[in-house]
């Protein structure tokens, strides 16, 4: 299994290492300056030659604090991924009825995306091009837990008789693949609608269309009179 990137830089750490203060000034920088390539660029065909020269350090550093390329976008994927997930489970864990909370779910799945514009390419790169052991540890660790979240309420919903009795695993995929698509596909948006940029209010109000378009389509529906 790959490790953290945290316990893969204690343990590698050799004599004459930078003071601690400068250390998690350059692993930030790095990982900064591949988050802006990996966007520019696409994961495949950025370098670590590349990321250490954006950073303005040595390309020795990287594998000094993450061991190298893989592990250092494991990182990036571990630091995004772990402050969504934070923001989706505080969001629904609130009271209310199940179908508020998937709206909440759906919302602050946009605003993590809108908030990291990167997040939708990092997350489907990472599934296509990483190795199968940062892919198991990534669906283990990381989208687990918040696709476990997602898949609990949409148990509840339908045990409580709130949700139609939809498969689950075909739901979760859907009400995902239709937040992180929007994200992924904005330069074809941009050109299809006419729009110059995403702004924090289009993308609120796609959050709010998109959670309308997934409950209209969950929801039990009252019979018509």
């Amino acid at each position: 299994m790959t490790r953290p990137a945290g316990k893969r830089c204690r343990k590698g750490r050799r004599p004459g290492r930078p003071p601690q203060a400068e250390g998690v000034q350059g692993r930030e920088q790095l990982l900064r300056a591949a988050r802006e390539l990996m966007i520019e660029k696409g994961f495949p065909r950025v370098t670590v030659r590349e990321v250490a020269q954006r950073a303005g350090v040595g390309p020795a550093l990287v594998n000094y604090y993450f061991g190298g390329k893989s592990d250092l976008f494991a990182a990036i994927i571990e630091q995004v991924v772990l402050e969504a997930r934070e923001r989706i489970e505080k969001a629904t864990q609130r009271s209310g009825p199940v179908k508020e909370r998937i709206r909440r779910f759906v919302q602050e799945i946009v605003a993590a995306m809108t908030a990291d514009p990167y997040l939708a390419r990092l997350l489907v790169e990472q599934v296509l091009f990483a190795d199968d052991e940062v892919i198991d540890r990534f669906a283990r660790e990381l989208a687990g837990p918040t696709l476990a979240t997602l898949r609990s309420l949409l148990d509840e919903g339908i045990a409580e008789g709130e949700l139609r009795e939809l498969d689950p695993k075909f739901i979760v995929p859907s009400i995902l693949g239709i937040c992180i698509y929007f994200f992924l596909a904005q330069p074809l948006i941009r050109k299809l609608f006419g729009l110059k940029q995403l702004t924090p209010e289009l993308a609120h109000a796609f959050g709010e269309s998109a959670a309308e378009l997934i409950l209209h389509g969950v929801v039990v529906r009252e019979p018509a009179p």
